[in-house]
């Protein structure tokens, strides 16, 4: 295990590095929070008897899985673009309205006909 300290206007920050056979099982990462963030981060795990650790780790899961999913959904609308732009083919709204229609009263039907 590597670590390494900072300390900065009496916030300390640990950098460590676990490995297990040659492996990189886990990494801690420092990161530097204003007071109130880091009070509101205590304030609660506190409420919902968790560590703030858990809070921060939790957060940023979310927070990579939504923007993740944000590049999937924009990536796939740049290849539904070229590939527009390369047939010129595309669904008349009035047909997506119907199938939507279709959709709603239960009728699963494919948009293609």
């Amino acid at each position: 295990m590597r670590s390494r300290r900072h300390a900065e206007k009496g916030i300390v920050a640990t950098i460590a590095t676990h490995t297990l056979n040659g492996y990189m099982d886990s990494s801690t990462l420092g990161i530097k929070l204003d007071v109130k963030t880091r009070d509101r981060l205590k304030t609660l795990g506190r409420k919902k008897d968790r560590a703030t650790h858990w809070l921060i780790k939790k957060a940023i899961e979310e927070y990579l899985a939504k923007e993740e999913l944000v590049e999937r959904v924009r990536r796939e609308d740049e290849i539904r673009w070229e590939r527009y732009q390369a047939s010129g083919e595309a669904i008349p709204n009035d047909r997506v309205v119907a199938w939507l229609d279709e959709l709603t009263a239960g009728k699963r039907t494919s948009w293609r006909r």
